[in-house]
């Protein structure tokens, strides 16, 4: 019993350490439009974006900067509708991009999408005992 105790509190620790801590800012046409470090800046941050901003050729990037990512972690991001299906998701990386057309795309028929990362062991053994919590790094409005 005192193993499985340990185990478990082990486990906790390892998921909490591999969930916090990092930094992130979202680019559009070359220009840093938003920023957070804290989980707490997340909650409330809205990107309003235009119609007119999207429709040149330029990239909406997402960059996550994790300043110490344990071994054996992969980062994820992923664009969520409000129903929290995964319309794009990117896996093993710190870098989410997209040409602003496609964004748009994504907006024009949901007017709003959620961008989430989280951090999962690559053992899948370790995957299942623990849980994995999203972060929500911002909400994108497309605004008239």
């Amino acid at each position: 019993m005192r193993r499985i105790i340990v185990v478990v509190l082990l486990l906790v620790g390892v998921n909490v350490f591999a969930q916090s801590g990092g930094s992130w800012k979202i680019v559009l046409n070359k220009k840093a439009v938003l920023k957070g470090e804290q989980e707490s800046d997340t909650m409330n941050n809205i990107l309003p974006v235009k119609k007119a901003d999207l429709s040149n050729n330029g990239i909406f990037k997402i960059e996550y900067d994790k300043k110490q990512e344990p071994g054996g972690w992969r980062r994820s991001i992923a664009i969520f509708d409000t129903l929290e299906s995964a319309i794009a998701q990117r896996d093993s990386t710190n870098i989410l991009e997209f040409y602003n057309k496609d964004l748009l795309k994504m907006l024009w028929s949901r007017k709003k999408v959620l961008i989430y990362t989280w951090s999962a062991p690559m053992d899948k053994g370790m995957a299942a005992a623990i849980r994995i919590r999203r972060i929500k790094l911002c909400t994108v409005e497309l605004i008239d």
